[in-house]
């Protein structure tokens, strides 16, 4: 019976080449664990963090979703947020429903990648793993970062590069493309995927066809995104894209514990690509260390995260990790791309090897939470004390000295002024002044000027007038400011 399995399987190598439960089992225990984080963290408001207080503050003000220049993916995310502010002033409500289209990607693009692999290719799930919950993790804090979320839905169109797929997955496929033109990111990933289905095109000659159309098509799209960074520049990207800025967010974001995070990550899949390879060997006593080391790593990068994660002054640079997000993630697609290789070639991997996969991949999910909320509770409980000490304050105008503490925190950024308004709700009753004193100090004259302005952030003043929602009134705190109360 093994023998006309094994035999069905060398003249069939599209078939499954691996017993499919255990690969079944991860991507659904994976998506579970990746899901239940992500309602967890919006329930930390872990989705406020930096940038996401402010954007999430226009969004209810403006009634309409937030976006900057032709970033255009958080206006389709943010819609149910503008939608559900018709019906509830219930803050809590609207947060989540702000925050959950960001955190349950990472659930998404792997229920998703398990949907385009699990017929024909189902070993490929470990890979998608390990890029949506290894690759980005030290960066994920950064909850509504656009190329980070962009990264996540782009798995299922990479795998769907190695394997054939049915016309209703090229459907749901056709879509998430589409997110790829969002971020510049996009141009790079398309490229990626291009050359991944144009090189699996000269190696296996049995789906050369396919491949060939894809990978045009893929690069056709890519040379789409190159054409509107070039006609539709992003001026905040090309400021940013200098040398000395990059070896600067380098530094900060990425040096340190997230990269050796990274890098025990993918020694440990190195590790278990080549126990993997190595699987039909019998009594191979090199299998047994690279099991060994495959797990080991694995384990050992989640103490390296959680003791970065721990404490907040270390990962409170993490915001720049979305510049390198993908170089970081290079090494799971060629992998992935490794592993169908090898799978066409040898297709007949041992029962072993598929439950080592689960173990692993397990374990890279279950990392993920980890990290995810311990920062998460962190967070909440740096909210919890901000706001307290920010409300102690026994005027309007609210200088950042009264929180000083938070300096070497997430807290310490511009968006923590917006925070405050969020936190307060409908009516906000305190201003807090930015940590520098000219900036500050430019943040009351608006609130002087005729007529006045409230600012949002330092560079973005707003009407005290409430908006077509009734977010938010900032008559009170105007009068209060203006009486120095």
């Amino acid at each position: 019976m093994q023998t006309a399995v094994r035999t069905l399987r060398q003249q069939n190598p599209h078939l499954l080449t691996a017993p499919p439960d255990a690969y079944q089992r991860l991507a659904y225990i994976a998506t579970f664990i990746l899901a239940i984080t992500g309602i967890f963290t919006c329930c930390c408001d872990t989705p406020m963090i930096w940038d996401g207080s402010y954007q999430f503050a226009l969004t209810l003000i403006r009634e309409h979703p937030y976006f900057y220049l032709t970033r255009f993916h958080s206006y389709f995310f943010w819609l149910p947020t503008v939608w559900l502010s018709h019906f509830t002033d219930n803050l809590t409500a609207l947060k989540i429903t702000y925050g959950l289209p960001f955190t349950l990607a990472p659930a998404f693009g792997v229920l998703m990648s398990w949907w385009v692999v699990r017929e024909r290719a189902p070993y490929l799930i470990l890979w998608v793993i390990f890029g949506v919950a290894a690759g980005p993790l030290p960066g994920q804090i950064f909850i509504i970062n656009d190329s980070i979320v962009q990264q996540h839905l782009f798995w299922p169109v990479f795998v769907a590069m190695l394997t054939r797929v049915r016309w209703p997955q090229t459907i749901g496929l056709s879509f998430l493309v589409v997110f790829q033109f969002s971020h510049q990111i996009g141009a790079l990933l398309l490229a990626g995927g291009a050359g991944a289905a144009l090189l699996l095109a000269a190696l296996d000659r049995r789906a050369r066809r396919e491949s060939i159309i894809k990978g045009g098509l893929l690069t056709f799209l890519a040379i789409v995104a190159a054409w509107k960074i070039i006609h539709f520049p992003d001026s905040w990207a090309q400021q940013e894209f200098t040398a000395e800025r990059m070896k600067l967010e380098w530094q900060y974001g990425v040096d340190g514990y997230p990269l050796h995070g990274i890098a025990l990550m993918t020694i440990g899949a190195s590790a278990f690509m080549l126990h993997r390879i190595r699987s039909r060997k019998e009594a191979d006593p090199f299998q047994q260390l690279l099991k060994w080391v495959a797990t080991l790593c694995i384990v050992a990068a989640a103490i390296n995260w959680t003791f970065w994660a721990s404490n907040s002054g270390r990962w409170s640079t993490a915001v720049n990790y979305r510049r390198f997000v993908v170089p970081m993630t290079i090494p799971f697609y060629l992998l992935a791309f490794v592993d169908r290789i090898r799978a066409i070639r040898t297709p007949d991997v041992e029962q072993r090897s598929s439950r080592l996969g689960l173990t692993i991949g397990s374990l890279v999910a279950a990392t993920f939470a980890l990290i995810i909320g311990i920062q998460s509770i962190t967070w909440a409980r740096l909210t919890s004390r901000m706001l307290h000490d920010v409300e102690a304050w026994p005027k309007a105008a609210v200088p950042w000295q009264q929180i000083a503490w938070t300096r070497d925190t997430p807290l310490y950024h511009w968006g923590t002024t917006s925070y405050v308004f969020v936190l307060e709700g409908r009516k906000p009753r305190r201003l807090l002044l930015d940590a520098s004193d000219t900036i500050a100090a430019g943040q009351l004259e608006l609130t002087n000027e005729t007529p006045p302005v409230i600012p949002l952030s330092p560079f973005t003043p707003v009407s005290p007038m409430p908006g077509p929602g009734g977010w938010f009134d900032f008559r009170p705190l105007l009068h209060s400011l203006h009486h120095g109360e």
